[in-house]
């Protein structure tokens, strides 16, 4: 489904994708892992078409992204679902006008039938009969669960989740990850996850990608990863605080002259 190739960007003279190459096939789950700062989020934000990039492709289905106008690139985002890291919610709009906040500007459907999808996407992430309730009375569980029904109510073909365990206790974190993977099964949608969590990682992932210095250097199954020789990636999935992997202030390596 997606084809990135050869991508930079470079903000203020830091690189931060130094020739980022991935592939995420059609109804699978990547997972992307890496520290904070090497390019995931911006990695998901070329995705959407909210940065354009230096240099390089990002093709959907053979489409050229990066040379879309603004108006031809809307048509893409109406198949792409995105669940914001803190839920993103309007805090001065209940549950079902959160969920169904799109619906007017996107589709032509009636009253009746915005709040059908609406019940039935909140039905989706077991919150069913919460339309009323604010965002200021939602657990930080609840309030993923409420961006992600919002995702769904366009019925995207992509859902890019960005942190979606950040955050969580433990249970409620694992309730989040057995969403992803119902959501998968259910509505074979092909999504993309950004996360430090290696457990939700290992447990939702048909594939896992590392980002490091702007590039993938490692990209396979649960498996291949968890049992990979990098050390990088070793000293990552580890969490070990010493090891190959540079501290923030050697990051400087992206500096462009």
């Amino acid at each position: 489904m997606f084809e990135i190739t050869n991508l930079y960007k470079t903000f203020d003279n830091l690189r931060v994708l130094n020739g980022l190459t991935l592939n995420i096939r059609d109804g699978e789950t990547k997972v992307i892992i890496g520290r904070s700062g090497v390019g995931k989020s911006v990695l998901l934000k070329h995705i959407v078409g909210v940065i354009k990039p230096d240099s390089g492709s990002i093709k959907l289905d053979g489409v050229e992204l990066t040379e879309l106008s603004n108006k031809d690139y809307d048509q893409v985002r109406k198949n792409i679902g995105l669940v914001f890291q803190g839920g993103a919610l309007f805090d001065s709009l209940n549950v079902a006008e959160n969920v169904g906040f799109f619906l007017d500007e996107f589709t032509k459907l009636s009253g009746s039938q915005k709040q059908e999808r609406v019940a039935h996407c909140l039905s989706l992430v077991k919150l069913k009969n919460a339309e009323e309730m604010m965002p200021a009375q939602l657990s930080g569980g609840m309030r993923k669960r409420v961006s992600l029904a919002r995702a769904l109510c366009m019925e995207p073909k992509i859902i890019l989740y960005d942190e979606p365990t950040t955050g969580l206790d433990p249970v409620t974190a694992d309730a989040i990850n057995n969403l992803i993977i119902e959501l998968r099964d259910r509505l074979k949608v092909t999504s993309v996850v950004v996360t430090h969590d290696m457990t939700a990682a290992y447990k939702v992932a048909d594939s896992i990608a590392m980002i490091y210095h702007g590039q993938v250097i490692a990209d396979g199954t649960p498996e291949d990863i968890r049992h990979s020789r990098h050390p990088v990636v070793k000293q990552f999935i580890n969490g070990e605080a010493t090891g190959p992997i540079a501290d923030d202030e050697s990051m400087k390596f992206g500096h462009v002259k």
